[in-house]
């Protein structure tokens, strides 16, 4: 029972046997019910065929069936007393009872005819086989042909029902006319039934009937559908559209998938259809099926047992080496239910190969350290204070051995903004994108190193073949300020240092590059510099262009912002003839200017000073002119706004103390006759003309108007507290025209001063 006690401890053992066992399974599966979907596809269209030769069959017979109507028809037509009958102008008893004679002999010859009759449509006479009652259709129907045919249910004198299967026939048919007679021959529908049931002999679950082109049932195998229309259906509208002669297909009719095979007549425009269960087709393959699963379970079983055999087979090395294995390191026999084998084996070889891959990459990156390390001294120009092995310097200097060595410096553009958005691990993420972009478009015509001595650089260490940088070697250096700019949105600007002729040199090449980077400052984002591009220092330094601090000042000061961007653009101008540290040292001293005579606003109007600070070390870390003339009129706008804000506030309050001291000069002036909006101005020390707008603008009452609000009010308070006469009040509130003093009280009250004393004497008696 080895391979029980395989498959209880061993999980690669018991996965063996289980995908073995599955692809086993599923392969017998899959074969057996191949086959017997073939063999039941078969008899599906065995039945197909059968079913379609039953109907064929009895189509024929309906063939023959119209076939005899003719002949019968041709027969009546061909005897004197039918003809006698049919047009006959009067109704004769012996014409009609010897063409019931006739009609009876003929209906002998023909056993499957259920009745005969004839109809005169000018006398109104009718004789028939069966005994039936004239059919009034028979007259009123328009028939647009010489033969018709429909289906019907009559009834007997004596009381029988039947279901015909009703020809007529008109002889002699006119257009122009109406029709003077008809012969009708009636076919029994049970007779056409009774045939389909003996030529098919089908089951009680299958459904056979017999069909006109408009879907009304003539047969069928359940009587109670005769003259059903079956038009409605999905399957009988698909086999009355099918234009070929017979067809089949399955569908799925009440719930039930179903078999149905038609053929239609060559002669009548009947359709014959068979409707069969689809799982009755395959009944007599039970016996097949039951064998199929029968051996497909015997293959099953000794696919189990060559699932068992085989896997142990495969399983015996993967054993045997799992036990070497565990027994050089020691470990115990124990349960592998949750273990691995494969996992066991692949760690346990792994191990050593782990530790050596371990071993190996430590190796390699120290030595990647160290040279980096190494080169960063040898840029730097103290090469002598590391200790590296000649190995490792000989690897170098063969790597970098040629003609000629420049070091190219790349320096990402707006550092101090790119600092401050990126964290020092993206910045290291950034930093290696872009050298690793210049090695792969650089490295195709160049043999380099990179190393980076400070953060803000990428350094790459270049072999040329010549002394002279050749127009490859720019047009290079732009397809890596191209790829960086396109992938990571990042300008790059790029200086070539001085050509060195060995390792040795190279940090003089490294200063040249540095140098030659702050041309950035006066051609811009993304330039490439050169020797070419630098500006060389003048003996004598331009001076300091003290007239424009001036000019720049009093125009903060004024707010004049047109007159500050002209100053800053002719500042800029200046700067732009300077050398780099001309230009700088022009931009502190200005900066220091601009700092030192608006720095009074921090402590005068509780302005945040670390604001004004800060504007003003953006502007001395700007790397280029452009940056310089955008954050110096930024600094320099901020003051002035800081100054019209306080000038406003400032204005406002003066204004207002101006009004309120105008206003109380009239409250203690207002009985002065001669008091005028001159006199309040001179008051106030002000023109009249400003102090009338003013008091205008900040009241919303005219000087005039305010003066004799004051005075009618006065007024009021003494008519109502006094007996003045109104004269003598007039007098007392500056008013000495009595009536213009009346006038003036009634336009503001409505009433006059006497009236307003009487009203006020009426309400201090109601109230005593």
């Amino acid at each position: 029972m080895t391979f029980l006690r395989r498959i209880r401890q061993y999980r690669v053992y018991r996965r063996m046997v289980l995908s073995y066992l599955l692809l086993s399974v599923v392969t017998i599966s899959l074969l057996s019910s191949l086959l017997y979907a073939m063999f039941s596809a078969r008899a599906v269209q065995e039945v197909d065929r059968s079913s379609r030769q039953m109907l064929t069959q009895v189509s024929y017979t309906s063939n023959v069936v119209y076939e005899q109507v003719q002949r019968i028809t041709g027969q009546l037509l061909s005897d004197q007393v039918i003809i006698s009958f049919l047009y006959a102008k009067e109704d004769d008893k012996t014409v009609d009872y010897a063409a019931n004679l006739f009609l009876a002999r003929i209906q002998g010859i023909y056993p499957f005819i259920k009745n005969l009759g004839i109809y005169n449509l000018s006398t109104g006479a009718y004789v028939d086989t069966l005994g039936l009652a004239p059919d009034p259709g028979m007259v009123r129907r328009e028939e647009t042909s010489y033969f018709g045919f429909f289906p019907r249910t009559v009834t007997s004198l004596g009381g029988s029902a039947y279901r015909m299967l009703t020809f007529k026939i008109i002889p002699g048919r006119s257009f122009s006319n109406a029709p003077e007679s008809a012969i009708v021959v009636d076919l029994d529908e049970n007779y056409i039934r009774s045939t389909m049931q003996r030529i098919s002999g089908s089951s009680r679950e299958s459904r056979t009937f017999v069909m006109d082109a408009s879907g009304t049932v003539l047969s069928h195998s359940d009587p109670a559908h005769f003259m059903a229309n079956f038009g409605t259906y999905d399957y009988v509208r698909r086999i009355l559209s099918d234009p070929n002669a017979e067809g089949s297909f399955s569908k799925r009719i009440d719930g039930q998938k179903q078999l149905v095979t038609y053929v239609k007549s060559s002669a009548l425009d009947w359709y014959f259809v068979s409707v069969r269960p689809y799982a009755e087709t395959i009944s007599n393959i039970t016996e097949l099926r039951d064998w199929t699963i029968f051996i497909a379970a015997l293959l099953l079983v000794a696919g189990a047992g060559g699932s068992l055999l085989l896997s142990s087979n495969i399983y015996n090395p993967i054993k045997t080496l799992l036990d070497k294995v565990n027994a050089a390191s020691g470990a115990g026999s124990g349960s592998l239910l949750r273990l691995d084998e494969y996992q066991m084996l692949s760690e346990a070889f792994s191990h050593s190969i782990e530790a050596a891959r371990t071993m190996q990459s430590s190796l390699k990156q120290s030595q990647s350290a160290l040279q980096d390390a190494y080169l960063v001294r040898l840029l730097k120009g103290n090469a002598s204070k590391i200790e590296v092995s000649a190995e490792l310097k000989r690897e170098v200097e063969q790597r970098l051995a040629g003609p000629s060595l420049r070091v190219i410096l790349l320096k990402i553009d707006d550092w101090r903004t790119f600092r401050e958005t990126h964290n020092a691990f993206d910045r290291g993420l950034y930093r290696f994108a872009v050298h690793n972009i210049a090695q792969e478009i650089l490295g195709q015509s160049y043999s380099l190193a990179a190393a980076n001595p400070e953060e803000d650089e990428i350094t790459l260490i270049l072999r040329t073949e010549t002394e002279k940088p050749g127009s490859r070697l720019f047009l290079l250096l732009g397809e890596v300020q191209d790829a960086v700019r396109e992938y990571y949105r990042v300008s790059l600007s790029v200086s070539v240092g001085d050509p060195a002729d060995s390792l040795s040199e190279i940090s003089d090449s490294y200063k040249s590059a540095q140098a030659y980077m702050t041309s950035r400052f006066f051609l811009g984002h993304g330039c490439v510099a050169t020797e070419g591009t630098m500006r060389e220092s003048r003996e004598a330094p331009e001076r300091y262009p003290a007239a424009i601090e001036k000019r720049l000042l009093e125009a903060v000061r004024l707010g004049h912002r047109s007159a500050v961007r002209q100053e800053i653009a002719g500042f800029r101008s200046v700067l732009s003839d300077c050398a780099y540290g001309q230009a700088v040292r022009n931009i502190h001293f200005l900066v220091l200017a601009i700092v030192r005579e608006f720095e009074y606003l921090a402590e005068w109007w509780s302005v945040d000073d670390e604001r004004l600070y800060r504007s003003a070390d953006d502007i001395r870390e700007a790397e280029t002119l452009e940056e310089v003339e955008k954050r110096l009129t930024a600094l320099c706008f901020t003051i002035v706004d800081i100054l019209e804000e306080n000038r406003k506030n400032l204005s406002v309050t003066k204004n207002a103390k101006i009004v309120e001291e105008i206003q109380r000069f009239v409250r203690e002036h207002y009985a002065e006759h001669g008091l005028s909006l001159e006199a309040a101005a001179e008051q106030a020390g002000y023109s009249s003309g400003y102090i009338g707008k003013l008091f205008k603008s900040m009241t919303g009452t005219a000087f005039n108007d305010y003066v004799t609000h004051i005075r009618m009010e006065r007024a009021k308070t003494l008519l109502a507290e006094t007996n003045d006469s109104v004269a003598q009040i007039g007098e007392k509130v500056g008013v000495y025209n009595v009536p213009y003093f009346t006038t003036l009280f009634k336009k503001k009250y409505g009433i006059t001063p006497s009236q307003y004393r009487e009203q006020a004497g009426r309400g201090e008696d109601s109230a005593g």
